[in-house]
């Protein structure tokens, strides 16, 4: 029994059905640019763009890792994934000059998730789609979620079109949907069941959490949305990124942007339910990614679907394309705005429970964005392991303009001054030794205070390639 019950169950008496629902939309790779209200000029996201201009918009914030599962685990608990010990992908594997460090494969289940900080407090709590924070008696039902629907065991789906599965890789495929006919499209499949959950009980409030598995892949989309696009006369091009990586620098992926049509789609069917419904100016809503958008792979393979532009690399690396994402924030009380308060998805937790008067579990690493003041703090990231877009194993920090990444590999450190060079083109740790070595040492401070895992280093491939 946690020890804040008593007090949730007391608050919820005291103001009974009228506690504001929440609806919590998260995207799986969907980029910073990858919305109109973020810039872009090729993607159609007309439902998310009203949504933006009914509540706050965030244009400096960040998920607390370049992957998926490790940012979801901060989602769920208001931790940083490091302090959780889930810092890579589950299923990622890969060593290179480095052992990958040591991580986590499931969420533990003594962490209090908003899940559990919402069923504690008796509202109905759904989680419809992509988990990826473990499997069996780890999966969402295990953690505060009273209602799961098409929630696989993998990080994407086996196929977004009915019977949705793949039977090379048989964890992708998506339960719960088996009747399904043809033709059904998976975005659209979790938002009739997240419009059919919004329509019915309303006795008591509820938190909706919709994980959509697009925009990730396989790219597949509807035909008829894909034919939209496919006119474009937009060159694709590329540029080199470090490590043998090659980065997108065109959004012209005709298929990329049928999906990201379909998740704007699902985001105006949601907001078109809460209004029938006559609950849409008593539910906050949250619309965010998971990870930047996929723009950077190694090996000269060049079918990354989006870029991340004027940012720089995507998905997988510690500079800005990889990490900084989307957030809006919409509801009652709250006034439409844009902020470059810093956050990242260790907050989104506390943001939400306080927006809704409910206590949550302390310590965490989160704190309130829309408080009266949002106190200046250093932003750390940790990602001890190689990816699949070329990236090494990397530590980063920012605070206030200045932002250090620092390579395992190498022992090395880059800076760069966002506010200057939001692009991350120029290395200015040369020119700023003290600034450099200051937020070095922050992050190696930070990182043993929170007995974050490291990778180590491998004796096959110094064996192989002659390394000592």
């Amino acid at each position: 029994m946690n020890r804040y019950i008593p007090l949730l169950l007391l608050l919820l008496t005291a103001c009974g059905s009228s506690q504001p629902n929440v609806v919590f939309i998260l995207v799986d790779d969907l980029g910073w640019m990858d919305t109109g209200t973020y810039g872009s000029t090729f993607y159609h996201t007309p439902h998310i763009d009203q949504l933006a201009t009914s509540g706050v918009q965030f244009t400096q914030f960040y998920a607390s890792s370049p992957v998926c599962s490790p940012t979801r685990a901060s989602i769920m608990t208001g931790k940083h994934p490091a302090r959780l010990h889930i810092t890579n992908w589950i299923g990622g594997m890969a060593n290179g000059r480095l052992l990958q460090a040591d991580y986590r494969h499931a969420l533990p289940l003594e962490e209090v998730t908003i899940g559990e900080v919402f069923e504690q407090a008796g509202y109905r709590t759904a989680y419809i789609g992509k988990w990826h924070l473990g499997t069996e008696n780890f999966r969402p039902e295990s953690q505060g979620f009273e209602t799961v629907f098409a929630s696989n065991d993998a990080g994407q789906p086996g196929s977004f079109f009915a019977p949705y599965i793949n039977e090379n890789f048989p964890a992708s495929n998506v339960p719960d949907l088996e009747t399904d006919p043809d033709s059904t499209y998976l975005t659209d499949r979790l938002t009739d069941f997240a419009v059919d959950f919004i329509a019915s009980d309303h006795e008591r409030p509820f938190l909706l959490l919709l994980s959509h598995y697009g925009v990730h892949t396989p790219l597949q989309a509807k035909f008829r949305d894909i034919q939209q696009f496919e006119q474009s006369n937009v060159e694709t091009t590329f540029q080199a990124e470090a490590y043998g990586g090659i980065t997108r620098t065109t959004q012209n992926h005709a298929t990329y942007a049928a999906m990201v049509t379909s998740v704007d789609q699902s985001v105006g069917r949601i907001l078109e339910a809460l209004e029938v419904a006559g609950i849409r100016e008593n539910t906050v809503i949250v619309f965010t990614s998971d990870n930047g958008g996929l723009s950077t792979l190694s090996e000269s393979r060049t079918w990354a679907p989006t870029s991340n532009l004027p940012l720089r690399a995507g998905k997988g690396w510690l500079y800005e394309g990889g990490i900084r994402i989307p957030l809006i924030i919409a509801g009652p009380h709250i006034m439409p705005e844009t902020t470059e308060i810093l956050g990242t998805t260790d907050d989104l937790l506390p943001t939400i429970a306080t927006l809704v008067e409910l206590p949550f579990p302390e310590p965490i690493d989160g704190i309130n964005l829309l408080g009266p003041s949002v106190p200046e703090r250093p932003l750390f990231w940790h990602f001890p392991h190689y990816h699949g877009s070329a990236n090494r194993p990397s530590g980063a920090i920012r605070h206030g303009r200045y932002k250090a990444i620092e390579w395992f590999e190498t022992d090395s450190v880059e800076l760069y001054d966002l506010e200057s060079d939001p692009g991350e083109l120029t290395d200015i740790s040369q020119f700023e030794p003290g600034v450099a070595q200051d937020l070095l040492s922050r992050l190696k401070t930070w990182r043993d205070s929170i007995d974050a895992h490291m990778p180590k280093p491998n004796p096959e491939y110094a064996a192989v390639s002659g390394d000592s």
